[in-house]
């Protein structure tokens, strides 16, 4: 990490107030803050944070540097906007994987606008849940709404989606509308596993801040967004889903929200790519983009 990529990240501490939020604003691991922090003092030679084990304060040496270095990463960028690419001089074939539901409800809906912007660059988009090996399958990057583990890929967060329990109104109908998570012994949920068989099938939730976990019946496994969705629609039990992917049904009555009480933890949202010195210029248009996109949706949660 250079001296100016070491700004950036003190910055952000500054204006996040602790390394977890600061990490996750700028997609790196909060182990990586720390020690680009710990580095730019020890090159100085000052304290530039005081630390709690919640927050963090800048300061009276970290408040001047904060000010200095806003003003060298502002110069540096405006240095480099001078030669950056224009939306026109962006070309080339993009190949990009995402799960069939984002695909078919939110990207390709909004892709106009995306030709619109750049129209060198054309785009191969395919629409799968399963695991994806970029290498050796050709695709230059994947979109996945998961919470990650450790990985060799790069990773982007885009933004964490909110997410909520729902079934299909002819299924409450017949087995009665769960009020509690204890309510949930008389219910079927429908599994959802990329790999089968599945290893179990748990309702998870949230009370004042404490996740509940709940082992459930299931009578109906899915491995694709398409089919975990129709399970619901079609009386096969509870799913848990994001928000704005079955709003239109809640609006409809076809699906009905359940335990709103107890909705489970917001999901990141991501775009993964393999390490590579430069980025192509595409790829970085479609992830600015779709970050726009998702935004505008109302699909991520802002803060």
């Amino acid at each position: 990490m250079d001296r100016i990529q070491q700004m950036q990240v003190f910055i952000q501490v500054v204006e996040s107030g602790n390394f977890t939020r600061a990490a996750e604003a700028l997609g790196i691991p909060r182990s990586t803050v720390s020690s680009s922090v710990q580095t730019l003092e020890d090159r100085l030679g000052v304290q530039l944070l005081q630390r709690t084990t919640r927050v963090v304060r800048p300061t009276q040496e970290g408040l001047q540097f904060a000010d200095t270095a806003r003003d060298l990463v502002d110069a540096v960028a405006r240095a480099e906007g001078q030669f950056r690419l224009r939306p026109d001089d962006i070309s080339g074939r993009l190949r990009i994987d995402m799960p069939s539901r984002i695909a078919r409800r939110l990207v390709i809906p909004h892709l106009q606008a995306f030709r619109a912007r750049y129209p060198g660059v054309t785009l191969e988009i395919s629409a799968t849940d399963r695991m994806i090996d970029l290498v050796s399958e050709g695709i230059d990057a994947v979109v996945r709404l998961a919470v990650l583990e450790d990985s060799e890929l790069i990773c982007r967060k885009i933004g964490d989606v909110p997410m909520l329990t729902c079934a299909g109104a002819d299924y409450l109908a017949r087995y009665g509308t769960p009020l509690t998570p204890a309510d949930l012994a008389d219910h079927h949920l429908v599994n959802y596993a990329l790999r089968m068989p599945a290893v179990s099938s748990e309702w998870d939730g949230l009370e004042s801040g404490r996740e509940i976990v709940v082992a459930m019946q299931s009578h109906l496994c899915v491995d694709n967004a398409e089919s975990y969705v129709a399970g619901a629609l079609h009386g096969h039990g509870l799913i848990q889903v994001p928000v704005y992917d079955v709003a239109d049904d809640i609006a409809a009555g076809r699906l009905v929200e359940v335990l709103p009480e107890y909705r489970p933890s917001a999901v990141p949202i991501s775009v993964l790519y393999a390490r590579r010195r430069h980025l192509a210029p595409g790829l970085r248009a479609f992830m600015d983009w779709l970050e726009e996109l998702l935004q505008a949706e109302g699909v991520v949660a802002t803060a």
